[in-house]
């Protein structure tokens, strides 16, 4: 069976389920790790290899996923070309950053 790096941009990561009911593996459901998941801290991304068979049909059934759209979720064949689909895709959001902590009027609590 072939692999594919699935890159990963959310906080928690994705269960993608089978979409093709009629087939002998249409249970097989695939836990895409999130950047919780990464043993580097401020990771960027993280990578999970799965089947490429099954990436294919996930990805033809679900085209209009949000997450997959805007880059949130991407694939890559290599380590390499994961880390520059990384990189080209740092400056887009995915809604899921860390607020600022001064964002919409927060101040620190006076210390007592």
């Amino acid at each position: 069976m072939a692999k594919i790096l699935i890159g990963c941009r959310l906080p928690n990561g994705l269960l993608l389920h089978h979409p093709d009911k009629e087939k002998r593996d249409s249970h097989k459901t695939i836990k895409i790790a999130g950047l919780r998941d990464s043993q580097i801290v401020g990771a960027p991304y993280v990578t999970t290899e799965i089947d490429a068979d099954f990436w294919e049909a996930w990805k033809t059934a679900y085209s209009d996923y949000a997450p997959l759209k805007n880059g949130s979720i991407f694939e890559a064949n290599s380590a390499a070309n994961a880390q520059a689909k990384g990189k080209e895709l740092a400056k887009e959001r995915t809604g899921f950053e860390p607020m600022k902590q001064d964002a919409m009027g927060v101040k620190p609590a006076d210390k007592d």
